[in-house]
């Protein structure tokens, strides 16, 4: 009986007083929040969460965002909030952060409501003029308490132009908002807001009350750019309207009911459903009108003076201010946009989340596929902050850092990358990873952008950082950790771009050989740190050179090693025919023929990789230590290397099958050459280059190093010689080849130093336990205490050394029958 009262009495009053449509509600939280300009005139610094104003805002989202999900075309709320330029009065209010918090409040707004509306409103003169000028209040180079939601908005804008990417012009013309060279302001101007209050007060009720009435005015007149010629006029005309009293009343007549009549024009023009429902907002706005022609002259030209114009803040230009622009700025001047300088700005905030907030962004710029927006982002400061920052944490980095610790990293840019453990934790470990990490995003970034944008950022980082800022460290007295920052940094960079600078960077872009004793490029200096007394720093270069070598880098590869051997200068032309017959038959049929060309008929295998006397090859290696010093007697268990090479050299074939390395080994007549000048040292013709005389250099003095230094320099070999390359293959890994007179080669070094070991090692009393002992300790990593001989580690090392080598040579010509 209750409910069935109330329901009556609810649909009497629903009769007498319906409730409220959308628009009327729209329409009455606008103006009730417009409200408090007009009740604070003196005290505006009350803090905003003391206000109703986030309240109104809020309300007004949830009815544009309700009206969505009632139709799917737009209604006369987001209709009304385009056309009065809503968005635009709260920008301005905001940009004056009146009240305390105000900027806060729009920037949550925009965002929410950008971001959730079904529709692509960026395109929209009231909707991207505001958007810009909110962009330019964001910038990470001043602090501000409201950096968290600055950076949220501006990835809210970056999402949408990925999602409408047509709008890309928008945030990409940056001087639309700015306006002409006399508009443009400095983000530190401070502008306040002055309040004019009208002389006659109304009858309407105050709550009510339009904006109109009270005027919202800048001190800076140039923070929006207008037509001067415009406000003259405007001026001078108000003038006369003061001069002319008589007139004034029938003026105000004419000009009211001219608007009265643009306004049906407007209503008449609109047929949509959503436009007659908007004319419901109207009465407000005569009212407003009617209240603004109250105002006398001398107040109304004040005002118009003073006001915002609403075109100019919505980014239109007149042709005189578009044509003053043109004609100041050079054509050549490097164009900017405003989301990008603002998300460049917050790159080296000290918030971490802003800073990654403002790192997605732009990458997710980066990305886009319009070009006129990817040449606008490869002309901006993007490539060089990035650059300074990476330079700034490399040298943020203490000197007393371990190497050893550098391969411990293992750290994204993101907000995923692993918390510091007190296992993990080492001296210095913040300060790598920070480093790391940006490494990281300028990998993935050069990965993921835009063509364009991706080479400007690998040129740069090339040229200001490792040219300007590693090159001259790689000689100072913290080199040691220098080559090892350098070695994680190139086993982390998995972009193309990137690696192509870096390898340009150690070798240069020239692929001519180096001439002798000439130091050129980084890898010569990295060469030279190879002959230092420090085995520290010889351990961490090779290291290095592994690096580089498992990148396998085709012009890497040329110019260090493989154009010193294209010649085949270290092939012996001369040698009888039964030396040449000891190696391959196929061999001695072409030098028999002297022909400088391939055969181009199709061969499905390389004879030079798989030659017919490949276990006379297997045996040299395998018999090269005596059996006096052999440490594993029985069997050759060159075996045992075989499955994990097999593994490496099928992706090592995988790397380089692209490349165009020739498939045999063939020598040139060049016989000529010798008759013209007869006085010339053959031998001296022949130059292996820097980085395989270095190799060869090691390689011999291996009975006077470290264990370390001997383990990780066959390292090195062992992967050069595991290159699919004809010329490279059969100078490291064929015994049987004639060479040239004084031509150095790896096995004759080999033979050097184990006839140097035998010679010593067996001047040791017990040598034979001590062998077995110091195997144990190095291979099967004994816990025993084992008295450190350099000897008998140059022992075991080099027997297991000449098995790996066999075992690559055999794994080779399997891959190649």
């Amino acid at each position: 009986m209750i409910s069935g009262f109330q329901i009556a009495l609810k649909n009497t009053i629903d009769v007498i007083a319906p409730p409220a449509t959308p628009i009327q509600d729209f329409t009455y939280h606008w103006k009730q929040l417009m409200n408090y300009y007009a009740s604070h005139q003196t005290n505006n610094k009350l803090p905003i969460e003391s206000t109703c104003i986030p309240q109104h805002l809020e309300r007004l989202l949830e009815l544009l965002l309700a009206e969505e999900r009632m139709d799917d075309n737009p209604g006369p709320c987001l209709e009304y909030l385009l056309q009065h330029k809503l968005l635009d009065w709260l920008t301005t209010l905001a940009s004056v952060e009146t009240p305390p918090g105000m900027r806060y409040v729009c920037l949550s707004f925009m965002k929410r409501f950008l971001a959730r509306s079904r529709f692509s409103l960026l395109h929209q003169a009231a909707v991207y003029g505001p958007v810009q000028r909110l962009i330019s209040l964001c910038s990470g180079k001043i602090p501000s308490p409201v950096e968290t939601e600055e950076i949220h908005f501006l990835l809210t804008i970056c999402f949408l132009v990925c999602r409408y990417p047509h709008v890309t012009n928008i945030v990409n013309d940056s001087g639309v908002s700015r306006g002409g060279p006399e508009a443009q302001t400095s983000a530190n101007d401070k502008h306040l807001v002055t309040y004019v209050s009208s002389k006659k007060q109304n009858s309407l009720n105050p709550l009510f009350e339009p904006l109109n009435t009270q005027a919202i005015t800048l001190m800076n007149p140039n923070l929006f750019a207008c037509d001067k010629q415009r406000r003259k006029s405007i001026a001078s005309e108000r003038l006369k309207l003061k001069d002319e009293g008589d007139k004034r009343g029938k003026e105000r007549k004419t000009r009211s009911s001219a608007s009265n009549s643009s306004r049906d024009e407007n209503s008449s023009r609109c047929s949509s459903p959503a436009c007659d429902k908007l004319n419901l907002g109207t009465e407000g706005d005569r009212e407003s009108d009617r209240i603004f022609a109250v105002l006398d002259g001398e107040k109304l030209q004040e005002l118009e003076e003073l006001r915002i114009d609403t075109d100019c803040g919505n980014g239109v230009e007149s042709e005189e201010s578009k044509n003053q622009s043109l004609a100041i700025s050079p054509v050549d001047e490097p164009s900017s946009s405003l989301l990008v300088d603002a998300l460049i700005s917050y790159l080296n905030t000290a918030d971490n989340t802003v800073r990654i907030r403002a790192c997605e962004g732009v990458m997710v710029l980066a990305s886009l596929e319009d070009p006129a927006f990817a040449r606008t982002m490869a002309r901006s400061d993007l490539a060089r902050v990035i650059t300074n920052r990476l330079e700034y944490l490399f040298n943020s980095i203490p000197a007393y850092v371990d190497p050893a610790e550098l391969s411990e990293i293992d750290v994204t840019w993101g907000l995923d990358s692993p918390l510091w453990t007190n296992e993990k934790k080492f001296p210095g470990c913040r300060q790598v990873a920070a480093y790391f990490m940006w490494l990281d995003y300028c990998d993935q970034l050069i990965k993921e952008a835009h063509p364009d944008v991706a080479h400007e950022l690998a040129r740069t980082i090339r040229l200001l950082f490792f040219e300007k800022v590693v090159t001259p460290a790689l000689s100072d007295h913290h080199v040691v950790l220098i080559t090892g920052l350098v070695t994680e940094t190139l086993r982390k960079i998995t972009s193309h771009l990137l690696s192509t600078e870096i390898n340009y960077w150690l070798v240069g872009e020239q692929r001519d050989p180096v001439i002798a004793d000439v130091s050129t490029s980084v890898v010569e200096r990295l060469l030279e740190n190879c002959y230092t007394d420090s085995d520290d720093l010889t351990l961490e270069t090779l290291k290095l050179f592994e690096e580089i070598m498992e990148k396998r880098n085709e012009h890497v590869l040329h110019c260090m090693v493989l154009s010193y051997l294209a010649a085949r200068g270290y092939y012996d032309n001369t040698a009888a025919d039964s030396a040449i017959a000891s190696w391959s038959d196929e061999e001695d049929e072409r030098e028999r023929e002297k022909k400088g060309s391939l055969d181009f008929s199709e061969k499905s295998h390389s004879r030079t990789l798989a030659p017919s006397n490949i276990h006379r090859i297997l045996n040299c290696f395998l018999s090269l230590m005596p059996r006096q010093l052999q440490t594993d007697p029985g069997e050759d268990n060159y075996e045992r290397y075989m499955a994990d090479w097999e593994k490496q050299y099928e992706k090592v074939k995988l790397d380089c099958a692209l490349f165009a390395w020739p498939l045999e080994a063939v020598s040139i007549d060049d016989s000529a050459s010798y008759d013209s000048r007869p006085e010339a040292d053959r031998s001296s013709r022949f130059y292996m280059g820097p980085f395989l005389t270095m190799l060869l250099d090691k390689v011999s003095s291996i009975p006077h190093q470290r264990y370390e230094i001997n383990l990780q320099l066959t390292v090195v070999v062992s992967r050069l010689a595991l290159l699919p390359h004809p010329y490279l293959h059969e100078f490291l890994l064929n015994p049987l080849l004639p060479l040239a007179p004084g031509t150095k080669s790896l096995f004759g070094c080999l033979q050097k130093i184990v006839k140097m070991l035998v010679g010593e090692t067996t001047k040791l009393q017990g040598f034979k336990e001590g062998l077995k002992e110091t195997r144990r300790k190095l291979l099967e990593e004994s816990q025993g205490l084992v008295t450190e001989n350099i000897l008998y580690e140059s022992v075991v090392i080099t027997e297991e050394f000449c098995k790996e080598l066999a075992a690559i040579a055999y794994v080779k010509y399997q891959h190649s029958m």
